[in-house]
């Protein structure tokens, strides 16, 4: 008994002790920490792309070339653009000075941007375009670090079919234009999304997931 009582108290430890290592980093530290780590392996598939989805999110609602994700506390506004993906176009993203946080991104050979910017009620605006593909987030200040682990993991984790993105580009039944937004504009001209959650269809029969493994603490 004192000795399952020992286990206890080192795994809570060594919880509490990931978690304040988190905590503690800067966002720059974050951003190295993640990009450099080994990208995940995809669990979610959709019609010309699949994706690392990370323990604990789920998908809510999708269309064409949208997906909103959530954890128990925040929605995640995925956005993929085959059309910049398809002409290998990443636009060129000028540094916000007046954010909160704004920096280019450059990895494996793609480029992108973080912004953040405080909102109304104490919230935060996360904005991360990388990899043809666009995330946008409200969350709370003491969420910031998390939710850059994950927003950036799904991020590098897409994978695009070029086949099926072509045929889907040229494809007259195709409406491509159902959610029309330039993933490379400014945060202030394009945010507005988070506005409009109740907009959305609900979508059944639009993932396939498999069992994930928790593997999206720091190393």
């Amino acid at each position: 008994m004192k000795i399952k009582k020992i286990l206890i108290i080192l795994l809570f430890l060594f919880v509490l002790t990931g978690c304040t290592k988190v905590k503690d980093l800067s966002i720059d530290e974050i951003i190295d920490n993640v990009t450099l780590n080994e990208k995940k392996s995809p669990n979610v598939y959709r019609n010309g792309y699949k994706f690392y989805l990370p323990k604990g999110m789920q998908v809510r609602n999708a269309g064409s070339n949208f997906i909103v994700l959530s954890d128990d506390n925040y929605n995640y506004y995925l956005y993929v653009d085959f059309v910049s993906y398809d002409k290998k176009s990443e636009g060129n993203y000028q540094v916000n000075n007046n954010a909160f946080y704004s920096s280019k991104l450059s990895f494996d050979n793609l480029d992108g941007y973080i912004e953040i910017n405080l909102k109304e009620n104490d919230k935060y605006l996360i904005e991360i375009m990388y990899n043809y593909a666009k995330i946008e987030v409200m969350v709370d200040i003491n969420s910031i670090n998390r939710t850059l682990i994950n927003t950036i993991n799904i991020l590098k984790s897409i994978d695009y079919n070029a086949t099926i993105i072509e045929k889907l580009l040229n494809d007259d039944n195709l409406d491509y234009t159902e959610e029309v937004f330039d993933i490379f504009e400014n945060s202030n001209d394009n945010s507005n999304v988070l506005e409009h959650e109740d907009d959305y269809e609900e979508v059944e029969d639009y993932v396939e997931e498999e069992e994930v493994k928790d593997t999206d603490f720091l190393n």
